[in-house]
């Protein structure tokens, strides 16, 4: 999947309702890394999605340190 062309509001980890925005924000706020994430949301390995969450990081991760860097 094409992380970086998924809507906000699309729910990512379903048993907590948790959406790709929630995770964006975790990353802004800091959580960088795949238990980061999980340590922010108390996701478990066997929580739905949670498989996603490195696809994830890899998409938004490099983003969100450009922006910090001035873009470029």
């Amino acid at each position: 999947m094409d992380w970086g062309m998924v809507p906000g509001e699309t729910v990512v980890i379903k048993s907590k309702n948790i959406t790709l925005r929630d995770i964006v924000q975790a990353i802004v706020d800091g959580a960088d890394t795949v238990p980061a994430v999980k340590e922010v949301f108390s996701l478990m390995d066997s929580d739905e999605g949670v498989n996603d969450l490195g696809d994830i990081l890899d998409v938004f991760v490099p983003a969100i340190e450009a922006l910090r860097g001035g873009g470029g």
